[in-house]
């Protein structure tokens, strides 16, 4: 299992407006059977470097995401108006660690 977290770097008057897209975006995805995303906030109420919006959801594998599996809102619109609004992107992934994956490495 798999945690993947999408950070958008914006300014604080944008800030909002990115929620409302990334949190479209990852109901778009869920409708095709991905887990539900987790969205939030920094830098508006809380202590941060930056003003920043993530998402983060939970998947089995990693895979690339081919354009013909992105829903046609996001391809055709929700993509650009969310680069429009954003100055920096950034993924991440990471294993989540479980009983099981210890015990394959005899901890």
């Amino acid at each position: 299992m798999f945690l993947v977290r999408r950070k958008c770097i914006t300014s604080r008057e944008k800030l909002w407006k990115v929620a409302s897209l990334l949190k479209q975006i990852c109901s778009e995805y869920e409708e095709k059977g991905r887990s539900e995303a987790t969205v939030y906030v920094s830098g508006w109420g809380t202590p941060s470097e930056d003003y920043s919006v993530c998402a983060e959801w939970t998947q089995e594998t990693l895979s690339s995401n081919t354009f013909t599996k992105v829903p046609d809102k996001i391809r055709n619109k929700l993509s650009e108006e969310l680069q429009n609004n954003i100055d920096k992107y950034e993924i991440e992934f990471h294993e989540i660690v479980n009983e099981d994956k210890l015990k394959e490495r005899g901890l």
